[in-house]
């Protein structure tokens, strides 16, 4: 019996459900983030980034690998207009850009796929640390017509997402106007996230570029609730061993 109830603790525990939770707020983000080890990216590190006009695929910084979502893709940070310090990250070419020409010019809903643009990064644990939320500002090309989405190991976080490519009415987060910040986190963890623009199409191109990331990286202690429903059960296995032994 004492088995039985350890192992009903440990699933109860383990399986505390959780969803992933959208922000919008860069404050409220952090607080919800106060429990856990942060790393912060704002792509300063001159040793460290590939300033334009060179391009590198891939590039590893405090743990973590950042890099464009798609494979023929190169990444390089941009100075200008950011959020804090100097440069901003961001891939060219932006996202799908290999269509094949006009083929996507004045297509109509549906939308073939390939002529969604689906501009982003992928950013993951060099050391397959699990991830718990990650958040920062983006900014478009075009100054208030982007979407932006979280895919948390290939999980749309906007919902629908049928084949992991891009949910069905390509929801999102709306970006303002200037640099927006979108953020999310998953307590129960993810190894890889991708940041994907949803509304931009080969004839109606939306480039997004990123500043000023925050990421956890570190677990939250079991909530207390599972603590003290676990202690109710092995109080019982306790009580049983001293019925039996009377």
């Amino acid at each position: 019996m004492k088995k039985i109830l350890i192992s009903i603790v440990l699933l109860t525990v383990n399986s505390v459900a959780h969803s992933a939770t959208v922000y919008l707020d860069e404050a409220e983000y952090l607080t919800a983030l106060s429990g856990y080890s942060t790393i912060y990216e704002s792509f300063e590190d001159d040793a460290v980034w590939v300033r334009s006009p060179q391009l590198t695929n891939t590039t590893n910084s405090q743990g973590l690998t950042w890099k464009s979502n798609y494979t023929n893709s190169t990444t390089g940070t941009l100075g200008g207009s950011v959020v804090n310090g100097t440069y901003g990250f961001y891939s060219i070419p932006h996202g799908n850009d290999t269509d094949g020409g006009s083929s996507c010019d004045g297509a109509e809903d549906p939308i073939p796929e390939e002529c969604w643009l689906n501009d982003g990064w992928i950013i993951t644990s060099e050391n397959s640390e699990t991830l718990y939320g990650i958040g920062g500002w983006i900014d478009s090309n075009t100054g208030g017509a982007a979407k932006i989405t979280f895919l948390l190991d290939g999980y749309d976080v906007s919902g629908n997402d049928t084949d992991n490519i891009g949910n069905t009415n390509r929801d999102g987060e709306a970006i303002g106007v200037g640099w927006t910040f979108v953020g999310v986190i998953e307590t129960n963890g993810f190894q890889t996230v991708e940041i994907r623009e949803l509304s931009g199409k080969d004839a109606q191109q939306e480039f997004i570029f990123g500043d000023s990331f925050t990421i956890g990286v570190s677990a939250v202690p079991i909530p207390a609730a599972a603590w003290l429903f676990g202690s109710g059960l092995l109080g019982l296995v306790g009580m049983a061993r001293r019925k039996k032994a009377a």
